[in-house]
């Protein structure tokens, strides 16, 4: 089978849609199941050209190879932070349709309903009358921008995202806590499979105090502020935070800190591989106000973290086990409630989930499901 699979981001981008969409590539390459061919709109530097040394240039196209299988990268700008664009205008953007009509593919794969990428991919499904398997990663409706952004994604999801979902062939979620909210597009079918979780463990580091960390976008959704207001408030003082990435909220959060004088307390490191330090991390928190599946809570709870997450999306569907402290969201006392909590009984209950994950995320389970329904 050959598969087009189209994608808001990839490598090197890392959160949690580009790390499925990247493990479903790898391991059906490697099974030599398929030719993946990613289009997708990855914004490349100097420093990518060291980690991916198969980028070649073709005006403004970029073309390279990751794991065997290939990233043509659409021309784009960002309308806002995360939600690129492809330049339809562009000649290159015309050269890239003609190769994807030469290719033939025989299914065409989209993620969450809101990306412009995915209207692409619903839209050459139809012309070239080509079978379209959506992934929908989301749980609710846009939030967590502007009210102009909010409402401008609430108009496309109820016009152009109803027609994503009701002419998918095939309609899958990565989690069951998806499945009311597509029902608000659609009656068709959905099938749950959870996030394939390509995971190499690490060596667990000791460290002499409690080490909190945060991953993934600095940005409003994802509440981080609430983060630092419920540290401020934690009697035990003896703990080291690090949050980790970048978004237009982290000079605002840095600020917080430095206000509620913190800042000695919380490192902020910039974008970095998770894989970097989720074995550094004694608690990971995650104080989103929307999720689909978290896929670093995945990840922090096979590093044997004790995870304090607010009751968003999916989540509560990864674990039943103590070391999943669920908070509610959007409430400072519950989220420092919770990590005194985890402060507290960090020793006993710190790797309690990991076995449990490890069989529910495994890759293997996770990739014969979508060979199924691509043979189907």
């Amino acid at each position: 089978m050959k598969i087009l699979q189209f994608t808001p981001y990839l490598a090197p981008h890392k959160w949690g849609l580009e790390k499925v969409a990247e493990t479903i590539s790898k391991y059906l390459v490697d099974w030599k199941y398929t030719k993946i061919i990613n289009i997708t709109s990855s914004i490349l530097q100097e420093e990518h050209f060291q980690i991916y040394p198969t980028i070649k240039y073709k005006n403004t196209i970029i073309w390279y190879q990751k794991d065997n299988y290939e990233i043509i990268s659409l021309p784009s700008f960002e309308i806002v932070h995360n939600f690129p664009c492809p330049k339809f205008w562009k000649k290159d953007f015309r050269t890239i349709l003609q190769y994807i009509k030469s290719q033939k593919p025989d299914i065409i794969q989209t993620h969450t309903r809101f990306f412009l990428q995915t209207m692409l991919g619903w839209i050459i499904a139809k012309r070239l009358k080509k079978t379209r398997v959506h992934i929908e990663h989301g749980s609710g409706y846009v939030t967590g921008y502007a009210t102009y952004i909010k409402l401008c994604a609430n108009i496309f999801d109820n016009t152009i995202g109803r027609r994503i979902f009701r002419q998918a062939d095939k309609i899958v979620t990565i989690s069951k806590a998806n499945i009311p909210f597509i029902r608000k597009f659609t009656k068709k079918d959905v099938s749950v499979i959870y996030n394939p979780i390509d995971y190499i463990p690490q060596e667990k580091i000791k460290n002499t105090i409690p080490h909190i960390g945060f991953i993934g976008r600095l940005v409003s959704l994802k509440w981080v502020d609430l983060l630092i207001h419920a540290l401020k408030n934690i009697e035990n003082k003896e703990r080291k935070c690090f949050i980790i990435g970048e978004g237009d909220q982290k000079d605002a959060l840095e600020k917080l800190a430095k206000q509620l004088d913190i800042s000695d307390r919380i490192d902020f490191i910039g974008r970095d591989d998770r894989a970097n330090w989720l074995h550094k991390f004694d608690i990971f928190v995650n104080p989103s106000y929307q999720e689909g599946l978290p896929t670093t809570v995945i990840e922090a709870l096979l590093a044997e973290c004790v995870v304090v997450a607010t009751d968003v999306g999916g989540t509560k569907e990864i674990s039943d086990k103590q070391d999943l402290i669920i908070v509610n969201k959007w409430n400072i006392s519950d989220l420092q409630k919770g990590l005194e909590q985890a402060i507290t009984n960090l020793e006993n209950i710190r790797w309690l989930s990991h076995n449990t994950v490890k069989d529910t995320f495994n890759w293997k389970t996770s990739i014969w499901k979508y060979v199924e329904i691509y043979k189907a």
